[in-house]
C-alpha cells in the first residue's frame, strides 16, 4: 500500500455527519450511567474510548482538508481548539471552585486547587497519575478526576498537528500505523504491572486518536450495514463486559475502539447510523456531549462528599438532569455564540485571548488554593483545619535504610500498618541515646507480609518473597512484622498466589488454613535461624476513629460534632478473631508479641483525641506520624543495640 496521500479524498472528510454526534450521546450517556449507577453499565466507562476515536477522526479530518487546500495554519487550529474547548471548561472550574470553598475542609480545597490547575493546564491525567498510590483520595471524591481524558487529547493535539503538517504529503499512513502501533504495544506491555500508567499516560493512550486519524485518512469505503451492526455489537459487547477488574486498556480497549471505527467507517447511511444515531434527540445529545460530560461528574462528587458516601438513587437521577440542563444551557448560551461568531466585532476579536486569561486566572487560583493561599470557609473552624491537618499528617515516603552503630540491622517489614511507626523509628535513631542497629523498612501498602497470597492487579507476592529473603540476610538479627491484620481476612481481592483468576480467599475458614499455616512456616523458618521475631497485632480501627467522622456537610456548609471514645469491648469484636490466632502463631514458634491496643487504649476505652482534643489518628485506622513520633515507644527496643 502506498505511504503517499490519496490522490483525492472522498469528499470533504470533515463535512458534517450527524451519526457521528450521534455516536457522541451514547459515548457520553454510557459515561453518565457508569458514574451515576455502576452497577448497571459495568463498563460505561469506555465511553470515553469512544470519544477519543471520535475525535481523531474529527480533527484529522478537518487538518487534512486545510492542509489540501492550502489554508492550514498552526496557530488558527489553536485558535479554534481554544473557541471550543475553553468555554465550558472554564465555567466547570470555576463552580468547582466555588462549592468547593463552601463545603470543603482545608486539606480537600487545597487537592481542589491542584486539580483545578492541572484542569486548567490540560495534564489532569499526569497529575492523577503522580498521586496515585495507597493513600489516594477515593477517585468519586475527587470532582475533576474526569479532565484526565480531556488532558490526554490535548495533549495529543500539542503533537499531531505538527506532525500532520511535516508528513503531509509524505508517509504520512506509514506514521500513523507505526505510533499507533508502539502506542498499542506500550499499552499490552506494561498494563499489568502498571495500571494506573496504562490508564493516565498519554503514549498508551494516543493509538485510540490515531485509529480515529486512520479512518480520516483512508478512503471512505462504500456503506457496509454489517460493519455498522458488528460496530454496535462490539462497543456494546465493551460497556457489559468490562468492568473495574479488567486490565484496562490493555487488549480489552481494542472492544470500544475497535467498534467505533467500524461504526464510524460504515458510512452515514448504514442501517444502525441512520435508524438510531442521526436521530433528532440522539443528535442534539451528541452535540451537547462536551458540557454535558463536564457538568455530570463534579456534581456525582460533590453529591458523594456532601452524603459522605454514595447519593440516594433519586439525588443521583436528578443531578443527571441537572447536568444536562446545564449542558444545553451552557452549548446554547456560550459556546455557540462562541464557536458560530455570533458576537460584536468587538467581543470576536476579544473572545480568545479573553479566554485564554480566564483559563490562567483559573490556574492561578488554583495554585493558590493548592499553596493555601486562598483558604476554605471551613478554614475559620478551628477543629476543622486541626481535622484536616490530621488527615493529611502521614510521614512514610519511600523504603528506607537508616545506617547504625553496628552493621545488625532490625528489618521492619509489613504493609501501611508497619509504616505509620516510621516517624517514631527516625526519631529514635535521630535520637541515638545509646547505640542503634541499622533499621531496614521493606513495607508495601495494601499487601500484609503473608505468603502464598497475591491480590488482583497487584504484587503482593513479589513484595513478600523479598522481604522474606531479606529477613533471611544474615546480617538481619530482628525481625518486626505489622499489618492490618483485619484488613488482610476481609479483603476480597486475596486470591491464592499463581491462581489470581480462581475464586478469592476467605480467611480464616478450613479451606484457607494453609494460608496461616504458610505464615507460620515462614516465622519459625527465621527463629530457627536464631533471629528474635516480633510479631506486631492489630491497631485500633473503625470508622469513629477517622478525623473526618465527624464533619457534616450540605450543599452550603459543613458542621462538626464531638468527637467520642471508641468502647474496647466493641473493637475486641473487630481485630480478636485474628488476633488470637496471631497469639497461637507466635507462642508455638517464639515470638515476641506487641498489642497496639495495649498502649492506644484505656482499660475501657480507646480515645480518638489526645489532650488538647486533637485527632490521633489520620483516618480510621492509621495513626498520625506527629503522634507515632511523639507517643509510640513501643517498638523503641528494638532499635537499641542489646534491647
Amino acid at each position: 500500500m502506498s505511504a503517499r496521500m490519496p490522490a483525492a479524498l472522498p469528499g470533504p472528510t470533515h463535512a458534517y455527519r450527524p451519526d457521528v454526534d450521534g455516536l457522541r450521546a451514547v459515548a457520553v450517556l454510557a459515561v453518565l450511567a457508569y458514574h451515576a449507577f455502576q452497577g448497571a453499565m459495568p463498563g460505561g466507562f469506555a465511553g470515553v474510548d469512544v470519544f477519543f476515536v471520535i475525535s481523531g477522526f474529527l480533527i484529522t479530518g478537518i487538518i487534512l482538508e486545510d492542509l489540501k487546500a492550502g489554508r492550514f495554519t498552526v496557530a488558527g487550529f489553536y485558535w479554534r481548539r481554544i473557541r471550543r474547548i475553553f468555554p465550558a471548561l472554564i465555567l466547570v472550574l470555576a463552580a468547582c471552585l466555588l462549592l468547593g470553598w463552601q463545603v470543603l475542609l482545608p486539606d480537600e480545597f487545597r487537592a481542589l486547587g491542584k486539580h483545578v490547575a492541572a484542569g486548567a493546564g490540560f495534564v489532569s491525567n499526569i497529575a492523577l497519575w503522580r498521586e496515585a498510590g495507597y493513600f489516594d483520595a477515593a477517585a468519586e471524591l475527587k470532582p475533576l478526576l474526569h479532565l484526565w481524558s480531556l488532558g490526554i487529547e490535548e495533549q495529543y493535539y500539542l503533537l499531531w498537528p505538527l506532525a500532520l503538517l511535516l508528513f503531509f504529503r509524505r508517509s504520512l499512513l506509514w506514521l500513523i500505523l507505526g505510533v499507533a502501533c508502539v502506542s498499542f504495544a506500550l499499552n499490552v506491555a506494561i498494563v499489568g504491572g502498571h495500571a494506573k500508567a496504562a490508564f493516565f499516560l498519554p503514549v498508551t493512550r494516543f493509538w485510540e486518536l490515531l485509529a480515529g486519524a486512520l479512518l480520516a485518512y483512508l478512503p471512505v469505503a462504500k456503506p457496509s450495514h454489517l460493519r455498522s451492526f458488528l460496530g454496535a455489537a462490539l462497543v456494546i459487547a465493551g460497556f457489559a463486559l468490562l468492568n473495574g477488574e479488567r486490565a484496562f486498556p490493555g487488549w480489552w480497549a481494542l472492544l470500544p475502539v475497535g467498534g467505533t471505527a467500524l461504526l464510524i467507517s460504515a458510512g452515514p447511511s448504514a442501517w444502525v447510523n441512520r435508524a438510531i444515531l442521526s436521530r433528532r434527540a440522539v443528535v442534539y445529545v451528541g452535540l451537547i456531549s462536551y458540557p454535558l460530560y463536564l457538568w455530570h461528574w463534579p456534581l456525582l462528587s460533590y453529591a458523594r462528599i456532601v452524603h459522605d458516601g454514595e447519593a440516594p438513587w433519586e439525588l443521583r437521577c436528578a443531578l443527571l438532569g441537572l447536568s444536562i440542563v446545564l449542558a444545553a444551557l451552557t452549548f446554547e448560551l456560550v459556546e455557540k455564540p462562541i464557536r458560530r461568531g455570533r458576537l460584536g466585532a468587538m467581543a470576536r476579536r476579544v473572545a480568545v485571548p479573553g479566554l485564554a486569561a480566564s483559563m490562567c486566572a483559573l490556574a492561578v487560583a488554583g495554585v493558590l488554593a493548592q499553596r493555601e493561599r486562598v483558604l476554605p470557609h471551613s478554614a475559620t473552624i478551628p477543629l476543622a483545619t486541626e481535622i484536616a491537618r490530621a488527615s493529611s499528617d502521614w510521614g512514610y515516603g519511600t523504603d528506607r535504610v537508616i545506617p547504625g552503630d553496628s552493621p545488625r540491622a532490625v528489618l521492619f517489614f509489613g504493609d501501611s500498618h508497619m509504616q505509620h511507626y516510621l516517624p517514631r523509628i527516625e526519631q529514635v535513631v535521630a535520637e541515638h541515646r545509646a547505640p542503634v542497629r541499622t533499621v531496614v523498612f521493606k513495607t508495601e501498602g495494601g499487601c500484609a507480609p503473608v505468603p502464598g497470597v497475591e491480590r488482583k492487579r497487584s504484587r503482593c507476592a513479589q513484595f513478600v518473597a523479598e522481604g522474606l529473603k531479606l529477613a533471611h540476610d544474615p546480617v538481619v538479627d530482628t525481625v518486626v512484622i505489622a499489618a492490618s491484620w483485619v484488613g488482610f481476612i476481609s479483603r476480597s481481592d486475596y486470591y491464592k498466589a499463581g491462581a489470581e483468576e480462581g475464586e478469592p480467599l476467605k480467611m480464616l475458614t478450613p479451606a484457607t488454613e494453609w494460608v496461616l499455616q504458610g505464615f507460620e512456616a515462614a516465622l519459625s523458618a527465621l527463629a530457627k535461624e536464631g533471629k528474635r521475631v516480633v510479631l506486631v497485632l492489630s491497631s485500633p480501627r473503625g470508622s469513629s476513629f477517622a478525623p473526618k467522622s465527624i464533619v457534616h456537610r450540605d450543599w452550603t456548609a459543613l458542621r462538626i460534632q464531638a468527637f467520642a471514645p471508641v468502647p474496647r469491648k466493641s473493637l475486641s469484636q473487630i481485630t480478636n478473631p485474628i488476633d488470637q490466632r496471631l497469639r497461637e502463631i507466635a507462642a508455638r514458634v517464639g515470638a515476641t508479641v506487641i498489642d497496639p491496643i495495649e498502649f492506644l487504649c484505656g482499660p475501657s476505652d480507646c480515645p480518638v483525641v489526645d489532650e488538647r482534643g486533637r485527632p490521633l489518628y489520620m483516618d480510621e485506622s492509621h495513626i498520625r506520624a506527629s503522634v507515632a513520633r511523639s507517643r509510640i515507644k513501643a517498638l523503641d527496643s528494638f532499635v537499641y543495640i542489646g534491647g
